[in-house]
């Protein structure tokens, strides 16, 4: 007997599995292999997991199920298979039915697969899934066992694996990132407590930071990869005449994903399922300061993506450049500047394709015009977020002389009001830092500033709590590292300008190219001033808001990296895009094969020439030559070798 579901409930998972596996010569039938497996017992083990919620809809929908005659179940699990051929808006039921139910169902018949039956994606190829049942402590067994390996067997495994991965359709993998971005929903509160624990982070930042964008991310790609994946028939020109082109994207191989500490989740799953979906196999390092064990590997292999195809290897930098030195098909490195052109001289020696994702000096402009209010507010956020730790967070304020008391006596009132800490119900503002080597940063620019005399509207600091409250500054502040150096913290450096020209200007001086945002009420300058600065990323009367279009490409320029991702650029980044041309099994002679003659070179010049040219009397010259040139062409093919050319 079940101890989560009574008798009807067995008899409604029973009907339910009988209808999704009625079986034949090859399966047995979910009621054949649930008493086989003694289902009531591996059911509670399941459940034994669920969230309260989730269990709780289940005992009240398995025993409604039981009652449901058989063929209304098959249309409803017909409807479950091809939810997303109907509307996007009507999809989500449909789409928690197809992880709560079929989850269920198929979890349970293949219960007792072993882990290297599931790694060669059998169940995948059957029935388009993949669930295998662990406990935590096996999770932290298994990801300690692969982080000791030698660097050689896990890129053996990942080679091994890549090919299983190529060999799933792109559907089979866009199905499981569907499952990713379920479970993940279901988990969201358990998945936050973890990224706290080791982030300090406030709850609210992770939430937003961390969760929400992955859901956002992965929902991209469920309804995006197939259009900008799928072979492309590309335009032919008409020299080329009875041909056809194409681009295919092929999987890079194995790519290594090696991520920061300041979003350890965010920047994990986004690199992690575009990897994936592209068709690779992926070997990830998280940041030795945030690793967070076992919880990727959780996650991802309970929606069907098997610890071999993405490896978790754990470590600190001497760790990442071992897996270097094995040579990936590709590295994506979201980190400091001084690591990443580390790694970019080290995979130089094998010409490893690297994108890197670096640090930022984010510049905010608030031109006289703007909503005060309203910018103050978006300063504030942008430079306070994720207690400063982010590549794109405000680091360095402009604001027009015109406003600049106003906006600053706002500004430093709000600030003031901000509360610290982290939290359990979301209502802290500003976390603790991560890491004690970023409080040391902090502290030195802080020393310096002290020194130099400039203004700092703060509460009291003592140099070593990781807790700092948010601080203004305004001053002379050109020289100093505060205003030159990415700071990662909740300190936000205030000067004013004159004009625009003079503000593009002192933009444009830094060497980071990450991020900026603009604020006027004239939307004209605001596109005029976000054409100008140097940099790969602008929010317009906004902050932080690029990166927020899961649509639009993400990187930067100059010191803060190169290489785009996200997007249909993000795609594209973790594929070999491959050209195709397609001709016929002819006997045509191309025209620019041997033999060369004069009479050829004569031709070919003419319809260059006329190919080139403008109107329509150039086009008819040109079709009359290059029919010339093609019957010279093959009456010139017949005689090579049977007379002298140069006769």
């Amino acid at each position: 007997m079940s101890k989560h579901l009574g008798v009807k409930g067995i008899r409604g998972v029973i009907k339910l599995g009988n209808v999704i596996i009625p079986g034949d010569n090859e399966f047995p039938s979910f009621e054949i292999q649930f008493q086989r497996i003694q289902g009531e017992i591996t059911i509670d083990r399941m459940l034994d997991y669920l969230v309260k919620n989730d269990l709780d809809g289940l005992k009240i929908l398995l025993p409604i199920l039981a009652c449901t005659p058989t063929v209304f179940l098959r249309i409803l699990m017909k409807m479950v298979d091809e939810y997303q051929k109907i509307p996007i808006i009507f999809q989500e039921p449909f789409r928690l039915l197809y992880i709560g139910l079929k989850g269920l169902i198929l979890t349970l018949y293949y219960s007792d697969l072993d882990s290297k039956e599931a790694s060669r994606g059998e169940v995948l190829k059957k029935i388009e899934w993949n669930a295998q049942m662990e406990n935590h402590q096996e999770w932290a067994m298994e990801e300690d066992k692969i982080s000791k390996e030698p660097v050689g067997l896990i890129f053996k495994r990942a080679r091994e694996s890549a090919i299983h991965i190529k060999n799933l359709s792109l559907k089979e993998r866009i199905n499981i990132v569907n499952n990713l971005r379920q479970i993940i929903l279901h988990k969201k509160e358990y998945i936050i407590d973890r990224i706290l624990a080791e982030t300090k982070k406030s709850r609210l930042d992770a939430l937003a930071s961390e969760i929400y964008p992955v859901l956002d991310h992965l929902q991209f790609i469920e309804q995006k990869a197939y259009q900008f994946l799928k072979d492309q028939k590309i335009s032919t020109p008409l020299a080329l005449m009875g041909k056809k082109s194409q681009v295919v994207y092929d999987p890079m191989g194995v790519i290594l994903v090696i991520s920061p500490w300041n979003y350890p989740f965010y920047q994990a799953l986004t690199p992690i399922t575009t990897s994936f979906v592209c068709g690779n196999a992926t070997i990830f390092k998280p940041s030795e300061y945030t690793p967070m064990k076992g919880l990727v590997e959780e996650i991802l292999q309970e929606a069907g993506i098997s610890l071999e195809w993405v490896q978790v290897v754990y470590g600190d930098g001497k760790k990442g450049a071992q897996l270097i030195l094995e040579g990936p098909d590709k590295i994506f490195f979201t980190g400091s500047v001084g690591t990443g052109k580390a790694i970019m001289k080290a995979a130089s020696e094998k010409l490893i394709p690297v994108e890197l994702e670096l640090g930022g000096k984010d510049p905010m402009i608030v031109f006289s015009d703007a909503n005060i209010d309203r910018a103050v507010a978006g300063a504030l956020w942008g430079a306070m977020t994720n207690t400063g730790q982010s590549c794109t967070s405000v680091e360095n304020l402009y604001v027009h002389e015109k406003i600049y008391p106003e906006f600053m006596k706002l500004l430093k009132r709000k600030s003031a009001g901000l509360t610290l800490g982290s939290d359990k119900d979301g209502s802290c503002d500003i976390g603790a830092m991560t890491t004690p080597l970023q409080v040391a940063i902090i502290k030195r620019q802080y020393d310096e500033m002290k020194a130099k005399g400039v203004a700092i509207h703060s509460a009291q600091w003592d140099g070593k709590n990781p807790v700092i409250p948010p601080m203004i500054i305004e001053g002379e502040l050109e020289d100093l590292s505060v205003w030159k150096e990415e700071t990662f913290g909740p300190l936000l450096p205030v000067i004013k300008f004159s004009d625009e020209g003079e503000v593009i200007h002192l933009c444009n001086q830094s060497q980071y190219g990450l991020s900026a945002s603009v604020w006027s009420a004239d939307k004209n300058r605001c596109l005029r001033v976000a054409r100008l600065l140097k940099t790969g990323n602008v929010s317009i009367n906004n902050v932080m808001l690029t990166e927020g279009n899961h649509h639009l490409p993400f990187g930067g320029t100059k010191m803060s990296g190169f290489g785009r991702y996200k997007g249909r650029w993000g795609l594209e980044s973790f594929s070999n895009i491959k050209s195709i041309l397609i001709d016929g099994n002819s006997s045509k002679i191309e025209a620019n094969w041997y033999p060369y003659t004069k009479q050829k070179y004569f031709l070919f010049s003419k319809m260059t020439e006329n190919y080139f040219g403008k109107g329509l009397l150039s086009f008819f010259k040109f079709a009359f030559y290059g029919l010339r040139l093609e019957g010279e062409a093959s009456k010139s093919w017949k005689k090579l070798g049977v007379t002298n050319k140069h006769e």
